[in-house]
C-alpha cells in the first residue's frame, strides 16, 4: 500500500494556512464594524453579508479542494464553502427578500460554522495540538450566540445586530487561531524525521488490520 507520510500530509495541508487567518480577520473586522454602527447596520447587513459570505465561500472552496487529499474533514469544508457561496449569491440577487429572512439565514449559517469550528478543534487535538480547547470554546461561544440570534427573532433588528456582531467576532477569532495552529504544525513537522513518520504510519496500518480481522 502506498504510504502518505504524516509529514507530507501536514506540510501539504498547511500551504494555505493563511486562508483561515484572512477569513478570521474579515469576520472580526466585520463584527467590530457592526458594533460601531448598530443603528444603521441592519440596513447595511445585506450588502455586507453578500460580500462576506461570497468571499468566505469561495475561499473555503479553494482551501478544501486544494487539500482534499490531505485533510480528513475536507468534505465538510467543501460543503461549508458551497453553502456560503450560495448564500452570498442569494443575498446579492434578492436583497429585498433577503432583508425579511436575514436573521434566519445568518443565524443558521453561523451556527453551522460554529459546529465546523468545533470539529476542526478535535482534528487539531488528534494532531497533538495543545491549544485545541481554545478553538473549541470560541466555536462553542459562536454556537451559543448564533442560537440566541435564531431563537430571539422577536427581540427586533437592533438586538439581532448585536447577536450577529458577537457571533462574527467569536467565529473570526476561532478561524484565526486555527490558521496559526496549522502554521505551527508545519513548523513542528520539520522536527520529525521521515523515518519516524513512516514508522508511525506503519503502526497505524497494523492496528487497522488487527481491528478488521475476523
Amino acid at each position: 500500500m502506498e504510504h502518505l507520510s504524516i509529514l507530507r500530509r501536514i506540510r501539504s495541508s498547511i500551504k494555505h494556512w493563511y486562508i483561515p487567518v484572512l477569513l478570521g480577520v474579515f469576520f472580526v473586522v466585520s463584527g467590530i464594524y457592526i458594533f460601531s454602527t448598530p443603528l444603521t447596520s441592519y440596513v447595511a447587513l445585506t450588502s455586507l453579508f453578500s460580500i462576506l459570505f461570497l468571499f468566505s465561500g469561495v475561499s473555503e472552496l479553494v482551501f478544501a479542494i486544494a487539500n482534499r487529499k490531505e485533510l480528513d474533514n475536507w468534505g465538510w469544508l467543501l460543503f461549508a464553502g458551497v453553502i456560503d457561496t450560495l448564500l452570498g449569491i442569494v443575498l446579492i440577487t434578492s436583497p429585498l427578500f433577503s432583508m425579511s429572512v436575514l436573521p434566519i439565514y445568518i443565524g443558521i449559517t453561523l451556527m453551522f460554522k460554529s459546529f465546523r469550528g468545533m470539529t476542526l478543534a478535535f482534528e487539531l487535538k488528534d494532531y497533538g495540538v495543545k491549544n485545541w480547547l481554545g478553538i473549541f470554546l470560541l466555536s462553542l461561544l459562536g454556537l451559543i450566540f448564533s442560537f440566541m440570534m435564531v431563537a430571539n427573532l422577536s427581540f427586533g433588528a437592533f438586538t439581532i445586530v448585536y447577536w450577529t456582531a458577537f457571533t462574527f467576532i467569536f467565529i473570526g477569532i476561532s478561524s484565526m487561531v486555527y490558521g496559526f495552529q496549522l502554521k505551527g504544525l508545519k513548523k513542528n513537522a520539520k522536527k520529525i524525521s521521515a523515518e519516524l513518520a513512516k514508522r508511525y504510519e506503519d503502526i497505524q496500518e497494523e492496528v487497522k488490520r488487527a481491528l478488521n480481522q475476523d
